[in-house]
């Protein structure tokens, strides 16, 4: 957050945990007059990733969006899981949306 508030503080607005329809999502962000939704789910299970795409997907249909980020962070340690292998960036389209996760 400290990180994302740094990048921001020209101009921009962080939300959290934003009111959206009948949940709410983690962040939105508002810059240069473009908006970012972010979904944040720990790795718990493996039902994680799906559980987050179907959620960030209802919140983009609320606000009328399209584009949306789902952050999923590894809880095991990187003794288990190296960073090498943890990090990954993939671009899917899920419900006609267009979803970046980002494996951590």
């Amino acid at each position: 957050m400290a990180f994302l508030q740094r990048v921001i503080n020209g101009g921009g607005k962080i939300h959290r945990e934003m009111a959206v329809g009948t949940g709410r999502t983690d962040l939105l962000i508002e810059f240069n007059g473009e908006r970012f939704v972010l979904e944040l789910k720990l790795k718990r299970l493996p039902s994680a990733r799906q559980k987050g795409l179907d959620q960030i997907s209802r919140y983009l249909d609320t606000l009328g969006m399209t584009k949306g980020y789902l952050i999923l962070f590894e809880i095991k340690p990187s003794s288990i899981i190296p960073w090498e292998t943890r990090v990954k960036w993939e671009d899917i389209s899920h419900q006609n949306k267009e979803i970046t996760i980002v494996e951590m």
